[in-house]
């Protein structure tokens, strides 16, 4: 059975032995349909004689205390004392109904603006037990973050369960508050965890299974391929010592989320003794439909098998992720190498997110810096690290912090004591306008010139646009005033950086310079910065696109946590409009003149 009949036998238990309110939320009034009448009155009340007595299906009780009729409902009553419990689609805001105990089932299918009221129906409850459950299909979003923000327990399995010292017996099972030696979790060190036996018994000598499906011996060209009737047993991939299912320990990676009762465990099939190992062999290896045979197959059983977030819809993984910080390691700094150009990005809104790259080549760039400001300190902030860093160029997301980007815009173009505007020309294509610190409006070219700060729009709602250089005018102490303004299209913004981080192992085939680019083109910084995972998190977050009409990839998710990765798209921007490369020819007469310095490539 699953995880679905697991809640609802458990609520059958606090309506029906402690007469406490449940709400299980589902994403869609289709999901309560199907739930309703096909597991819970069929698997549960009518396999429990004493609560189909005490059960009315299809009714409530609402906060004025009048019974109403609900598909998904049903009152449980002993005569003396009653509860109830109720199936709600998530579509829209949850409201009318009171409960103790609220569970969410599947929740990276629940809309998150409507998951974020569910707690509001607690409110009067002297319990408020919140229980979240799911298959974590997406990394960073949904039940993966859910997982993330909690506890972090997992499963560990290891040789000799009664060797193990500081084991804390509990409700939830045996805990560990440390790793013991040889121990580990087998999700994360699956395929080279399962070995097939050769001999009459396990050796360290036996082959490893790989992500191919064959299994492989070190120093050995031989290939073993996955058939059933052969032995195979999960071992330590270092020591080859055979590895005990049966006895599970549990460790919980952030212990201090367990004294505020924020308690997540991921729970994958490979670390469940009842699921026989031969039955996920033949999963992965065996058919048309095998994992190693159907990227899709593969997806599903990371999800299901492995208990890890993987999604056709994400582009960007942790391994892309520790790909980009192993090709040439380095730290986070807040300086730049001398002879590179350094470019910012800025993210506003309650939190600004600042990060700058740095360019070596078209071939390499470096995320060299990111930070997190306070909104009230956004304008101070950027302007000191700009000068700090050495930028050439920071762009800023205009909204919703409008006023504060417009004064840095002003700040960093040297614009902020100007005290004699012009006008803004109606025909911006024959208009030349010169300002003090060297910023210029090209108008034949229909672009700035050296341009240290620009807000950037997402107002281009079509693709292959390009990138539209304009003005941003707005009043200021009585005085029209403009700031430059980089108008493009957001999806075509975000899937340049997450190109960057894509080779052709993901089909990605960048031909710069006549060379094709292998490696990442943008390297991520590794070390203990507390920077480091939260640039990880956005950037894979970020990267996933929702569905279209018809079914395909649509835009990329907004309303979540990806402000590193739109910060890294504005310096993207940076870098191509001001990063000027190559010498300018003098302008010819008649024609509007050109400052001298270079143009982009």
């Amino acid at each position: 059975f699953g995880k679905t009949i697991l809640e609802l036998n458990l609520t059958a238990y606090l309506t029906g032995q402690r007469f406490l309110r449940v709400g299980l939320f589902l994403p869609s009034d289709d999901l309560v349909q199907g739930v309703v009448d096909t597991k819970m009155r069929p698997d549960v009340i009518e396999q429990i004689p004493w609560l189909a007595e005490m059960t009315q299906i299809g009714k409530a009780v609402n906060k004025s205390g009048k019974a109403v009729n609900r598909k998904g409902a049903f009152m449980v009553t002993d005569g003396q004392r009653s509860s109830y419990a109720m199936v709600l689609g998530l579509q829209k805001i949850p409201t009318t109904f009171t409960v103790d105990v609220a569970a969410q089932d599947e929740v990276d299918d629940i809309p998150t603006k409507t998951a974020k009221f569910v707690k509001g129906r607690m409110t009067s409850s002297p319990l408020r037990f919140s229980i979240q459950i799911g298959t974590q299909r997406v990394a960073g979003r949904g039940q993966n973050k859910v997982w993330k923000d909690g506890s972090q327990g997992v499963a560990l399995i290891g040789r000799v369960r009664d060797m193990v010292v500081n084991v804390h017996n509990t409700d939830a099972g045996d805990e560990v508050t440390s790793v013991p030696a040889g121990w580990l979790n087998p999700e994360e060190e699956f395929p080279q965890i399962v070995r097939r036996q050769l001999g009459d018994a396990p050796a360290a000598s036996d082959p490893k299974m790989t992500w191919a499906g064959t299994f492989h011996r070190e120093g050995d060209d031989a290939t073993w391929s996955y058939q059933r009737g052969a032995k195979y047993y999960l071992a330590h991939p270092e020591t080859g010592a055979v590895l005990d299912r049966s006895h599970p320990l549990i460790h919980h990676r952030v212990p201090a989320k367990l004294a505020a009762e924020d308690w997540t465990i991921r729970i994958a099939q490979l670390s469940i003794a009842a699921i026989s190992l031969d039955q996920i062999l033949q999963q992965f290896c065996e058919g048309e439909n095998a994992a190693v045979n159907s990227p899709d197959a593969m997806i599903v059983f990371r999800c299901d098998v492995l208990g890890l977030p993987q999604s056709t819809a994400q582009a960007i993984t942790g391994a892309i992720v520790e790909r980009a910080q192993n090709v040439a390691p380095y730290i986070l700094r807040k300086t730049r190498e001398a002879g590179r150009a350094a470019y910012g990005g800025l993210d506003v809104g309650d939190q600004c997110w600042f990060l700058v790259r740095e360019r070596e080549s078209a071939l390499r760039k470096r995320c060299t810096f990111a930070a997190k400001i306070p909104a009230a300190d956004m304008v101070k902030r950027a302007v000191s690290l700009f000068h700090t860093i050495g930028l050439t160029a920071l762009f800023v997301d205009q909204r919703p912090l409008v006023s504060e980007s417009r004064d840095l815009a002003l700040e960093l173009n040297g614009l902020a004591s100007l005290a004699n505007w012009p006008q803004v020309p109606k025909n911006l294509s024959d208009s030349h306008i010169s300002l003090p610190g060297g910023l210029m409006w090209d108008g034949r070219a229909g672009r700035w010139r050296g341009l240290k700060c620009a807000v950037v729009r997402f107002d281009v709602k079509s693709i292959g646009k390009g990138i539209q250089h304009g003005f941003d005018e707005f009043d200021q102490d009585g005085i029209r005033k403009f700031v430059p303004l980089i108008n493009c299209n957001r999806g075509e913004t975000i899937d340049r950086v997450v190109r960057e981080l894509l080779t052709p192992a993901e089909g990605v085939a960048d031909v710069i310079g006549g060379t094709l680019r292998e490696d990442p083109a943008l390297l991520l910084a590794s070390g203990s910065d507390p920077m480091i995972p939260l640039l990880a998190a956005h950037f894979i977050t970020g990267s996933e696109r929702g569905k279209d009409k018809d079914g395909g990839l649509g835009d990329y998710v907004d309303g979540c946590e990806n402000h590193l990765l739109l910060a890294d798209g504005y310096s993207a921007l940076a870098e191509m409009e001001c990063g000027d490369t190559h010498p300018v020819q003098s302008a010819t007469a008649g024609r509007v003149p050109k400052p001298a310095g270079a143009v982009r490539r």
